[in-house]
């Protein structure tokens, strides 16, 4: 209880941008906790933030060796891969390394599924978004990255449908606000406009 406690307030600090301070009470929690899997897990994240990629390499695999079982260091070694080492078969295995430990995880399906698009595998794409989205009803970036890959496919309805569930869940997703206006043809009484201008 008491170490779950201490985790929320290193997680509270990442999460308000107080890196620094995020940093240095995770590195004391591993101190006193080597075993606990999620603490580096934790550091890598918060050593991305600071561009330290190699130091966020040790520390996932550090995770690994304590507990090779928690999919989400996986998850995000593959992301390292994808971004920072141009590596997209690696970032593969580790997306379905994730996988096959919790299928419960709507990430590593999202992530897999940004590599089948960008090497033009629209149906496997399009299977692994719906899946994130099925694990997670409300996983706005699966509804969003899926909106995208119909209007990539020319599928324009589609895309609306799938934008516009995504500023259902987050009514301040811009990013979507901003894809979805390129699909429309506006007129004053235009239900987007009319919200986008509320917000």
């Amino acid at each position: 209880e008491k170490l779950k406690k201490q985790i929320e307030v290193a997680v509270n600090a990442f999460k308000d941008q107080r890196i620094l301070e995020a940093e240095e009470l995770t590195k004391k929690l591993i101190i006193e906790n080597p075993k606990v899997a999620f603490l580096y897990n934790l550091l890598g994240l918060i050593l991305i933030q600071q561009q330290k990629f190699e130091q966020a390499f040790e520390s996932y695999n550090k995770g690994i060796e304590v507990d090779p079982n928690f999919a989400m260091i996986y998850n995000n070694l593959g992301l390292l891969y994808d971004h920072k080492k141009k590596d997209s078969l690696k970032a593969e295995e580790y997306y379905k390394k994730a996988i096959s430990l919790d299928k419960k995880l709507p990430e590593p399906y999202n992530n897999l599924a940004s590599i089948y698009k960008s090497s033009d595998k629209f149906d496997k794409a399009i299977d692994c978004y719906n899946k994130a989205i099925e694990i997670n009803p409300k996983f706005v970036v699966g509804y969003h990255n899926l909106g995208t890959i119909h209007i990539s496919l020319g599928n324009f309805d589609e895309a609306r449908k799938n934008f516009v569930k995504a500023i259902e869940i987050d009514p301040n997703y811009s990013i979507s606000h901003r894809t979805l206006s390129r699909l429309i043809k506006y007129t004053e009484t235009n239900e987007h406009l009319i919200q986008l201008n509320k917000i």
